[in-house]
């Protein structure tokens, strides 16, 4: 007859409680039924005992150091028999701590056999890749029951102290599990495994939530300085109604700090219009800008309004806005100016009261000396300038953000408990993110698609990119073909170096001369070419 125990309750995990769910007794009752006759825990502080102190069964002094019987436990004649013997007992013993050390492992159930013959199985529970315990059942023979094989078990004895004659009525009363038996047994403590680990998982949301909320501020998840301080600045410049442009790479979140604005505004209830500059051609981006007549060009069968027009008394997001024609840019300069502007193909004059932010990832200035921006229209749309540094100089967000999408994706897939291991996180950490938050958030989406929950994640589980050479820390690729790449890349690398150098040397500006081999007169010119800011690097 079965004996069930009561007091299970270890390592802040209340496992009474996980005894008395209705999934995993039946998951149990299932085992017990296919004869398995023990179901072993080993709550995740046992684990940390000293490594002889897995086991104990067999001697009743260590059972409370030990793997305790979780759901049930027989009495087993053949177990009883080894623990009279030191000797057996101890390689008995080792057995059964190999089963859950590997356990551990990557395989899902590990299947060891022990001196005697029998086999152990055990399985790792865990809860956002942490293990806080591991069932183990065993004590039963793989294959046929026949005298030969309980011949053969038996020898397994012989050099013990144990009579041989008890020994072979023990192996007889052993459960002998055919290979199909044992693969469903495998499978059925993945299941509970698996059940105890979502249950253990939802417990945890709610204070994982909160440590997640306490570095969210409205979609902007953050602890790095460079970032509250941003946040301190919308708050003030949402009061305003000033134009503002904010520079940053791809993926940095330009458009959620736009957005951001808005929402701190009084045009808050009214309309926040997006569009993407670069992503157009310039007659069509003025079609979607200011709008059209109908027959102004083929295609137009009706009259459509703009997005100006569509945000009246709200805010207009001009993304990329370096890339758009110098006579589109004449259009939003007069916009900007008198409020007004005329659909395409049409000749009335239309007043519309917007305001404007922009975004980029080009440097203006540079565009304005190179005759691809006007500058009239640059202080007009500047007169708040933002920037937002790059996810490799806020490495202290990188892993508040992975918690933030392991549990965003994770809650749209069902995967709950997916933990990146410290070798992904120290991996995240080096990397140089060309593509920022955007490309880390894009590879938790795949990390989650691809790994069952309760998992670690490894190394061997990233994309190939990150083990690629790449250009330097901090550079922005771009397109080969385009005109002036060469320029560009070098000066983004002198760029890149001197943002580093003057961070590490926390802006002794003598040294970092000196290192770069240039004169402290020479490191401010560029120190101003580039707009280095010692609060933004």
């Amino acid at each position: 007859m079965s004996e069930y125990v009561q007091d299970v309750s270890q390592g802040g995990v209340d496992w009474e409680q996980v005894k008395s769910l209705r999934v995993t007794r039946k998951i149990v009752d299932a085992l017990n039924n296919l004869e398995v006759k023990s179901l072993y825990l080993t709550p995740a502080n046992r684990r940390k005992d000293a490594r002889k102190k897995y086991l104990g069964y067999g001697s009743r002094k260590m059972l409370s150091h030990a793997q305790t019987p979780f759901f049930f436990h027989e009495n087993s004649e053949m177990v009883d028999l080894i623990g009279r013997d030191t000797q057996a007992f101890e390689k008995y013993q080792e057995s059964c701590n190999r089963a859950v050390e590997e356990a551990l492992s990557e395989d899902p159930v590990a299947v060891v056999q022990d001196d005697f013959g029998m086999q152990h199985q055990a399985i790792a529970i865990r809860v956002k890749g942490e293990v806080v315990g591991v069932i183990r059942c065993g004590d039963y023979i793989s294959g046929k029951v026949d005298d030969l094989t309980v011949a053969k078990i038996s020898e397994n004895f012989l050099p013990y102290s144990i009579d041989q004659s008890e020994v072979t009525k023990a192996i007889r009363k052993l459960p002998f599990f055919t290979s199909e038996k044992v693969a469903v047994i495998q499978n059925l403590l993945q299941m509970l495994a698996g059940e105890i680990g979502v249950y253990l998982d939802e417990g945890t949301q709610n204070e994982n939530s909160e440590e997640n909320e306490k570095y969210n501020f409205e979609g902007l998840i953050t602890k790095s300085p460079m970032i509250l301080d941003i946040i301190n600045q919308i708050k003030l410049i949402g009061a305003s109604d000033s134009s503002v442009i904010i520079y940053g790479e791809s993926g940095t979140g330009k458009e959620l700090v736009a957005n951001l604005i808005h929402k701190k505004s009084k045009r808050v209830d009214q309309p926040f219009v997006t569009i993407n500059c670069a992503a157009l051609t310039e007659t069509i981006l003025e079609a979607e800008l200011f709008g059209y007549r109908k027959g102004a060009f083929t295609g137009a069968v009706a009259d459509k309004k703009g997005l100006f027009e569509v945000a009246d008394r709200g805010t207009v997001f001009l993304d990329e806005v370096g890339e758009m024609s110098l006579s589109l840019q004449v259009k939003i300069l007069r916009l900007i100016q008198e409020g007004t502007f005329m659909r395409v193909g049409d000749t009335e004059m239309r007043k519309v009261n917007v305001r404007i932010i922009s975004a980029t990832h080009r440097d203006l200035r540079k565009f304005i000396e190179l005759g691809k921006f006007r500058e009239d229209l640059y202080y007009r749309l500047a007169v708040v300038e933002l920037t937002l540094p790059p996810l490799r100089d806020r490495t202290e967000d990188i892993p508040i953000l992975i918690s933030h999408f392991l549990d965003h994706f994770g809650h749209k897939t069902s995967k709950r408990g997916i933990k990146l291991s410290q070798e992904v996180i120290k991996i995240f950490e080096e990397y140089y993110w060309p593509g920022n938050i955007r490309e880390l958030r894009n590879e938790v989406e795949r990390i989650v698609a691809l790994k069952p929950g309760n998992s670690l994640v490894k190394s061997k589980d990233l994309s190939k990119k990150f083990f690629y050479e790449t250009y330097p820390e901090g550079i922005q690729v771009g397109d080969e073909n385009e005109e002036g790449f060469i320029k560009r890349l070098v000066d983004e690398f002198e760029k890149s170096l001197l943002s580093k150098y003057l961070r590490k040397h926390k802006w002794n500006k003598t040294k970092v001369a000196r290192l770069c081999g240039i004169t402290r007169q020479g490191l401010n010119k560029k120190i101003s070419k580039y707009r280095l800011d010692r609060r933004r690097i």
